[in-house]
């Protein structure tokens, strides 16, 4: 196997273990037992005990996605989402003479910032050589505080839930914010489904999403969007899942080249029919075709999909499964041979991005990627680990 930040994954790690993710073999689930007891590791980090595998004290179980120490994240952190970032640095750089311009939901360690800092892909402030261009959210004052103590600082850190600041013009940061756009990668890094049940259909974060989409239109560059959500379909509104799905199979009564690919990909005719065999993968094939519905909206073209699961089995609470979607885009052609009127011309890029979305949907089930590239490379669990610690130690003083 390659280094642990290489970005590049070993033949034996790149063969596909996403077909049936709800019937993992004994070692798996042997191996989702052990990575689901980390409730507590950020309290581990800061007393400087050992990350990940010690015995941990279930009496204080928490639910938390956003300080992103533990290893499954960490897996798709830095063989995925830095790889991206590598791939989209050149460009940013022979074009702009500048590093990648960086939107976030960090988490108090900052591993992500970290990860691409160490890498030297991160765009410094032009106008304070000592910050980076990063934008950062954190709701939680106590959390806000110590991000906002790490170093180097950022060239916007909103005490603010990231949907208000994109939303709502009152939100204090909104202005800011706005101005600060376009940039090169967008994460996402979500703790809820897209549309949490005490909201409408449309919700929040669905606004916030078609935002950084009407923001990032116009962008000459490829830039990359990461999205995490939990994929759990009691989490989500309803009405809004139904409407979800509908989308879905009119794509695929409407395009035949969307249905061959559905049929190919799935094993299944139609939407209602994966939704009683496999409703996770259902909620996910929908978002991403539901993203890629409102890109070509802002004439952004898909360029690269691909998506990531695993599951948490907390002691005492359901268990639940976290999705991350790992997306590239570009800006898309448009046609002179038609005036653009009330509805968005279809180009013929569109129906090639939504048969992309749909082959390459490919849910990767980490714990067997990880649990198999433990056999050739045994020391796997071990240099995440290691990488994570160094990473949460990163940005604690001024160098």
């Amino acid at each position: 196997m390659a280094t642990e930040n290489s970005g590049k994954l070993t033949p034996s790690e790149s063969k596909d273990h996403s077909s049936d993710l709800g019937n993992s073999s004994p070692q798996v689930e042997a191996l989702i037992s052990q990575l689901s007891q980390e409730e507590q590791q950020d309290e581990k980090i800061l007393e400087s005990q050992d990350l990940l595998f010690d015995k941990l004290n279930t009496d204080k179980l928490r639910e938390r996605e956003t300080e992103y120490t533990d290893v499954e994240k960490h897996f798709v952190r830095s063989k995925s989402w830095l790889k991206v970032a590598r791939e989209l640095a050149p460009e940013a750089k022979a074009y702009y003479g500048r590093g990648l311009r960086y939107f976030t939901l960090p988490g108090f360690n900052r591993l992500d910032v970290g990860l691409l800092l160490r890498e030297k892909l991160l765009a410094v402030d032009p106008n304070d050589s000592d910050r980076i261009y990063v934008a950062g959210f954190e709701a939680d004052p106590s959390k806000f505080g110590r991000i906002a103590g790490r170093y180097p600082k950022f060239k916007l850190l909103a005490n603010s839930s990231v949907e208000n600041a994109l939303t709502d013009p009152k939100n204090r940061y909104y202005s800011e914010l706005q101005s600060l756009f376009p940039f090169d990668i967008i994460n996402l890094d979500l703790t809820t489904s897209l549309t949490p049940q005490h909201e409408g259909p449309y919700s929040t974060t669905m606004q916030a999403i078609n935002s950084v989409l009407r923001l990032q239109a116009g962008y000459p560059l490829p830039w990359a969007l990461f999205l995490t959500f939990r994929n759990v379909a009691s989490d989500w509104e309803q009405v809004a899942l139904s409407q979800l799905f509908e989308n879905l199979q009119k794509n695929i009564g409407d395009y035949p080249a969307v249905r061959d690919a559905f049929f190919e990909r799935h094993r299944e005719h139609s939407v209602a029919n994966l939704q009683q065999k496999d409703i996770q993968a259902c909620i996910s094939q929908a978002v991403v075709k539901w993203l890629v519905d409102r890109t070509h909206n802002f004439n952004i073209r898909l360029k690269e999909y691909h998506c990531f699961e695993y599951r948490r089995r907390p002691i005492g609470l359901p268990k639940y499964t976290i999705c991350k979607q790992v997306l590239k885009f570009s800006q898309g052609g448009v046609s002179i041979a038609i005036v653009p009127m009330k509805a968005t011309p279809r180009e013929s890029w569109m129906q090639e991005d939504l048969v992309k979305c749909v082959n390459s949907h490919k849910p990767i089930d980490v714990e067997e990627r990880i649990l198999v590239a433990s056999n050739s490379y045994p020391r796997i669990l071990e240099e995440l680990q290691n990488d994570i610690m160094q990473l949460c130690r990163m940005g604690e003083t001024k160098e």
